[in-house]
């Protein structure tokens, strides 16, 4: 795999851009968009066929989903690395339903539309440049030649472009696999696996490359990478939930990668990490990023092009009919309304007219807008902020309490870092009830208000109140289980049990989600309370209690998250981790071994 140079900043929140320029390609509906990836990642096809001459190609064609996962910086995102155009080819990723793959390399990238879509959509179709695949991470670079698919330290490949043209891409496409003797993944397995020819049992340089026209070896390759559900310290990434490694021929010999603007779909992010794995060609240390805000400037870049496409979340925890998610608040330049020319101008009449701020007005799944009025108050007898809240039409019928968390999740993500909201909740958890009130007794109301003054009490007591509760008179939720509750500085934790490349094998991690309250502590006080919050909801669960193995090494885990990583989505701790100093947990990403 290689990379781009890493660049790395604070989090910045962007403001939604209601874009109105003159584009090189229609924009089309978001949602269709997500649906045909989602199919995509689902349609186990094997018998792919090139448009215009029905001739086999490769899984890729017109199945499954090709990523290329990236970093940010002083460059676009579908340029050449220095390390790529060594190479000649830069490295993808091709995940489908039938591989069990949960990793990628990155927290944010692009999705290429596949030459079948491109077809049936009136859109340039990529025909060539597909060269091969390798069934796990294969460390490519300039030592592999034919564009990173010969074996590793040997010549350019005596067979490489020299077979038969049966469609048009076969004059690049090569896999080693054959020359090496290794037909399927029978021989694969025997080749690469302990024994005479491979003592040491290392996968990641020695592995063969499968062509990418063949049908035949895209099978072998999926069968060989699922074949592994666990490795070794020697071969980390040969496990079938990290990523395969696909090899595209660069369309130039710099960095001007500008021909594959038209090829993009959408962009993508993984909101679960912020993780960057260390790859071939790095020229600093890689450091964690915010998924979103990658994504959102890769958007941006791109419309200043003159295209256009959504953001994509990607949730590896969800079912696969729902891979992948489009919500209206992830974009940086609007999808929505694009023909109502008066767009921009309504919102800003919005934002003068208000009393507070705007969040992002763009309609998302369950909350159509939302602002900020300073209105006065007949219990109070003063001005107090209140949140007014238009649902979808969706977001009005929802009946599930893992929807009320979506749309509660949705609504954080609008407001939760408002100052109104932050410096005027008196009690945490009193939003939520709230809304859940809301959701139950006035569905039908055009505009939901939402006061961060009023206390948290009983769903009853919230009802009785006509969801305008001004007592606590309990401090049970009926609807969220104790564990779960919203604390002062911690708003949900949950275990985790996901591979670690490190020590290479699964481990447990705590998911911490910190309240708006708890992103902002500075003072050492404050940060023993978070922690002693953390040890009562968790601390005698035996995830920490039997894997913790030096004591204290979750609360310097916590600190180091506090001071680096204060806005990503979720913090990870791990009480495998070894508690060291400050510095040192610093320096290994607040992932220290």
């Amino acid at each position: 795999m290689n990379s781009k140079l890493l660049a790395v900043g604070t989090l910045i929140v962007f403001p939604v851009i209601h874009a109105h320029a003159t584009l090189l390609a229609p924009v089309l509906p978001p949602n269709e968009t997500t649906q045909r990836i989602n199919n995509n990642y689902n349609k186990t096809d094997t018998h792919c066929t090139e448009v215009g001459s029905s001739a086999a190609r490769g899984h890729y064609y017109c199945s499954g989903v090709s990523l290329r996962m990236v970093n940010d910086g002083d460059f676009y995102p579908w340029d050449y690395s220095p390390y790529a155009i060594k190479t000649g080819a830069t490295s993808w990723s091709w995940i489908r339903r039938d591989l069990s793959i949960n990793t990628l390399i990155r927290p944010a990238g692009m999705i290429m539309r596949n030459p079948a879509d491109a077809e049936k959509l009136k859109l340039p179709i990529k025909e060539s440049g597909f060269v091969c695949i390798y069934s796990f991470d294969a460390g490519t670079g300039p030592d592999r030649k034919w564009y990173g698919c010969g074996q590793t330290n040997e010549n350019i490949p005596a067979n490489a472009g020299k077979g038969p043209r049966i469609n048009k891409n076969s004059e690049i496409a090569y896999g080693s696999c054959p020359d090496q003797n290794v037909n399927n993944d029978a021989d694969w397995l025997s080749r690469y696996t302990p024994g005479i020819l491979n003592p040491l049992n290392r996968i990641q340089k020695p592995q063969c490359s499968w062509d990418a026209e063949s049908p035949s070896q895209w099978d072998s390759m999926i069968k060989v990478h699922e074949s592994r559900a666990t490795t070794s310290a020697l071969d980390p990434y040969a496990v079938k939930t990290f990523t395969n490694e696909f090899m595209l021929k660069n369309a130039s010999d710099t960095n001007d990668g500008s021909e594959n603007m038209k090829y993009i779909d959408a962009f993508v992010y993984n909101p679960a990490t912020t993780y960057n794995y260390p790859s071939l060609g790095d020229t600093a240390p890689q450091k964690p990023e915010d998924g979103l805000t990658v994504a959102r400037n890769f958007q941006k870049k791109l419309y200043d092009k003159g295209y256009l496409v959504p953001i994509l979340r990607v949730n590896f925890d969800k079912p696969a009919e729902e891979r992948f998610s489009y919500v209206a608040a992830d974009q940086q330049i609007s999808l929505e309304n694009r023909d109502e020319e008066s767009n921009g101008e309504n919102n800003e009449e919005q934002n003068n007219n208000q009393g507070g701020n705007t969040s992002e007005q763009v309609a998302g799944i369950y909350i159509m807008k939302s602002e900020w009025v300073s209105r006065y108050d007949s219990d109070t007898k003063k001005n107090e902020w209140s949140l007014r809240v238009t649902p979808t039409a969706f977001g009005r019928e929802i009946r599930e309490r893992a929807q009320t968390n979506a749309m509660y999740e949705e609504l954080l993500a609008r407001h939760g870092n408002d100052t109104q909201w932050r410096e005027n909740e008196k009690t945490p958890g009193s939003m939520r009830r709230q809304l859940v009130c809301l959701l139950t007794e006035y569905r039908s109301k055009d505009n939901w208000y939402l006061e961060p003054f009023r206390p948290y009490v009983e769903h009853d007591v919230a009802v009785a109140a006509h969801c305008n509760p001004l007592s606590a008179d309990s401090s049970t939720d009926t609807d969220t289980p104790s564990s779960q509750q919203p604390g002062v500085y911690i708003a949900s934790t949950q275990w985790i049990n996901r591979y670690d490349p490190g020590t290479g094998q699964n481990e447990w991690t705590l998911q911490v989600t910190p309240t708006a309250f708890g992103r902002e502590i500075r003072k050492r006080a404050q940060t023993d309370a978070m922690y002693d919050e953390l040890v009562s909801r968790n601390g005698k669960d035996s995830q920490w209690t039997e894997n913790e193995k030096s004591e204290g090494s979750m609360r310097r885990q916590l600190v180091c998250l506090l001071t680096e990583y204060r806005p990503k989505a979720h913090w990870n701790l791990e009480p495998f981790r070894p508690n060291v100093s400050h510095e040192a947990a610093v320096s290994a990403g607040c992932n220290p071994l």
